[in-house]
This record gives C-alpha cells, structure tokens and sequence, in this order.
C-alpha cells in the first residue's frame, strides 16, 4: 500500500512540474505578431484567433510584440483581457480558464512597457486564448495548425 502511495505522490509531483514548465524559447524577430500562447487554432473569424491550449501544451502567455499594457480587465479568476499599444496597432489578449484549474494569473502592470517574447502571464491546465489584431495585418496561420507562443508568426 505504501508504494502505491508513494507511486501516486511521485506521478502527481511529476504532472505539476510538467504543467508548470516554461520552456526557453527563441523569440522571432521582425515587424510581425507572434503568437501569445502555444496550442491548436481552433479559429480565425474576421481579425480575432482563436487558441486551444491543450494539455500537453505549455501554459505560459507571451507578449505577440513590443508595447504597453494599455488595459488589464480580470472580474474573475477564470477570465481575463490585455490590451496592449503596440507599433503595429492595437491587439487584445483575452484568457479563458478551463474547467478543472479554473485559475489565470497575470504577470504584468497596467502602464508597464514590455518586449516581444516577455510572460504576459499563466493559465492552470487546459484552456483557450483568443487575440484580436489590427485589421490591416495579414494573417499567417491557419486552423487546426499547432503553434508556438514567441516563435510562430500569426500576422505581418
């Protein structure tokens, strides 16, 4: 009984380290958007993708491109919006939890200046990530592509 429990204790450790992994990741440089969060498009309607960040997926948001943190808007854990001011227009992050953790943790500042590639902030286990960009730029994924936070291009 005891290695059973020994056993479950050890696979759960193992299953939170996973989760909360963040890997180091090259950020793509260049006047584009890259992609806030790694995961399947699930959508692309009018200027809005959407995001399935799946299991296995890292749970780490990523700045798409330079920019201030225009507008932070949290009414509950489970849900938040960033807006950020960027060279390439206005673009919106917004962060649904899933229904297990049910938990999203921001990381930045309203006002604050941040670099491509910077943790915008975390999603607990399974959940979706949308952003909305400029209307003018072009974009470059395609649903049901898997995509990389940081390193994949989403629109030039």
């Amino acid at each position: 009984m005891t290695n059973i429990f020994s056993y479950g204790i050890g696979i759960l450790t193992l299953g939170y380290l996973f989760f909360n992994r963040k890997p180091v990741r090259i950020i793509t440089p260049g006047y584009n958007l890259v992609s806030p969060a790694d995961g399947t498009v699930i959508g692309i309607k009018n200027n809005t993708i959407e995001i399935f960040i799946g299991v296995l997926d890292n749970h780490y948001q990523l700045a798409p491109y330079d920019g201030r943190v225009t507008s932070i808007f949290e009414p509950t854990k489970e849900y938040s919006v960033i807006e950020l001011s960027t060279p390439l227009g206005y673009t919106t992050i917004e962060r649904f939890a899933g229904d297990i953790a049910r938990t999203i943790t921001t990381s930045v500042k309203l006002n604050q200046y941040i670099n491509k590639g910077d943790i915008l902030g975390r999603i607990l286990l399974g959940s979706h990530t949308s952003i909305t960009i400029p209307p003018y730029l072009s974009i470059k994924v395609k649903p049901y592509q898997h995509i990389l936070a940081g390193e994949t291009i989403i629109a030039e």
